[in-house]
């Protein structure tokens, strides 16, 4: 069975720029990312662009639904939550696009609607699996701009938790994967993959031991029966 990978990290007005270029590959010198294969970009799917830009698409629904309503945007304020599902391992790549889609329409559910979703990106370009990135603006059902509000430790749980269970409903064989630890939760989507790929590298250390000490167990079970 497949595992659901989730993460999420809010992000303030001044990122937006840098998340935009990175999701729509805005720019072809990757410096930061040398994993991005140029080559591949033509085959990530777009399911959501910005009219404008994030941050222009951003700061006109806060304008719209925020300010017009008469609330406050403090200079602090996180504008966006990321969210980002890597494709499962398990499952065949022909199934990418619909997962995806579905993905999106929980999370529409969840974060206040389609219209609070402003840019969504999968990317098929970089080394691994495939990676949706779901960029919506942290507005709440009363027209407050309140990453504290939605973004809580038990709505993360419950991602983790339900989308596995609709995803089975529609006949996905996903799973929930195990939670990750607080401290690895607020890392940056590059930080949060080396930390993965490093826990991959070890789990594979792992069984290789595993395997050898195994092959060493047969051998002298064989002597010892000859």
């Amino acid at each position: 069975m497949a595992v659901l990978s989730f993460h999420c990290q809010c992000y303030k007005a001044g990122a937006l720029k840098g998340i935009d270029a990175h999701n729509r590959r805005l720019h072809k010198n990757h410096i930061s990312n040398p994993d991005i294969d140029n080559d591949l970009s033509c085959n990530n799917r777009i399911y959501k662009a910005p009219e404008k830009s994030l941050y222009a698409d951003c700061k006109a629904l806060i304008q719209k639904k925020v300010i017009a309503n008469g609330n406050r945007v403090r200079k602090d304020s996180n504008w966006i939550v990321e969210c980002i599902f890597t494709f499962p391992e398990d499952l065949p790549l022909e199934l990418l696009d619909s997962y995806n889609t579905l993905v999106l329409s929980y999370m529409d559910s969840r974060l206040g609607g389609n219209e609070n979703l402003i840019e969504a990106v999968c990317h098929v370009d970089e080394m691994g699996r495939p990676h949706l990135h779901a960029d919506y603006c942290v507005i709440t059902s009363d027209n407050r701009l309140s990453s504290k509000t939605l973004i809580t430790r038990d709505f993360i749980k419950s991602i983790h938790d339900k989308l596995p269970l609709v995803l089975q409903h529609h006949n996905f064989d996903v799973q929930r994967g195990e939670s990750i630890p607080q401290k690895q939760g607020n890392l940056n989507p590059a930080d949060y993959k080396k930390v993965k790929e490093r826990e991959k590298k070890e789990l594979n250390d792992k069984i290789n031991k595993l395997a050898a000490e195994y092959n060493r167990l047969v051998e002298l079970y064989n002597k010892l029966l000859a």
